[in-house]
């Protein structure tokens, strides 16, 4: 039988995942809170509600290319009533993106 350590007991420190806040998006009467994955290149996108718990919105993938697609969750929970409220968030979402490239790039 062979035996596997204990992740307790394993002396070498976790990989801490490279993420930053980008922001609060407000919509609505909702707050979206973007975090960039520099690992995976997406923006994840979550609702933030006074005491509750965050929950998962989705993801906007590729923001560094021309065509930044917004994959959000199906549930009932989050929909958009018109496409083009959906593409005024993800819109909102690559100004967020681009705003925070551009600090960050300006300083070393």
């Amino acid at each position: 039988m062979q035996q596997y350590p204990s992740i307790e007991h394993d002396p070498r420190p976790s990989p801490v995942p490279h993420v930053n806040e980008i922001g609060v998006v407000l919509f609505e009467s909702t707050r979206v809170r973007c975090i960039l994955d520099h690992d995976w290149g997406t923006v994840m996108c979550f609702r933030v509600a006074s005491g509750e718990p965050s929950i998962y919105l989705g993801v906007l993938t590729g923001p560094d290319t021309g065509s930044a697609n917004l994959h959000l969750v199906t549930e009932s929970r989050w929909r958009f009533p018109t496409p083009e409220l959906r593409e005024a968030f993800r819109q909102t979402i690559l100004a967020l993106y681009r705003s925070w490239r551009a600090q960050t790039q300006s300083h070393p």
